[in-house]
């Protein structure tokens, strides 16, 4: 039968992980079923309580007791390197910055691939650049930019003269 016994150095550590900003809700769980045992609880009755099995519960009960704390948080998930590298995010952002376009995920998902022959989905890509502070789109629905400033000094001048004359502006 596996039993925690903790000191008091430990019960303060238990404490400041579990109250600690950012842990796993995962983590807090198995934290939880320290501070179970450790009150006297048995394997049986952590599990029903915390409504997982007792397999699991023995598992960290004995990963707490050979390592401590630092055998409950989850371990890092191996897997492939992005395929977006920092040279790549570089690019994307003095290409954004030259302003000559706005840019959609997909445009630059193919620009990507026509620059560096790597294809990623758009919203995969979307996410990345979202996580990396890198804005590409444009920031407001104006139409500003189609329009040229002769025009729009022209109609200012014409919605002046047509309240001189009593005419009012209908708004289009």
């Amino acid at each position: 039968m596996y039993r925690v016994h903790l000191t008091d150095a430990q019960k303060d550590e238990l404490q400041r992980r579990t109250h600690q900003l950012g842990v796993m809700p995962r983590t807090r769980d198995r934290l939880e079923m320290v501070r179970l045992s450790d009150a006297g609880f048995s394997i049986p009755q952590i599990a029903g309580l915390l409504r997982i099995s007792e397999k699991r519960v023995r598992h960290y009960i004995k990963a707490f007791l050979a390592d401590g704390f630092e055998a409950l948080p989850d371990r890092p998930h191996p897997g492939q390197p992005s395929a977006l590298t920092q040279a790549m995010e570089a690019a994307i952002r003095q290409e954004v910055r030259k302003e000559e376009t706005t840019w959609s995920a997909s445009q630059l998902a193919d620009w990507l691939d026509q620059q560096f022959g790597v294809r990623l989905g758009p919203d995969w890509l979307a996410k990345r650049l979202k996580q990396a502070g890198i804005v590409y789109k444009r920031t407001s629905r104006s139409l500003k930019h189609k329009q040229s400033p002769e025009a729009v000094v022209a109609k200012k001048q014409e919605m002046v003269a047509q309240e001189k004359r009593g005419i009012r502006a209908r708004s289009t």
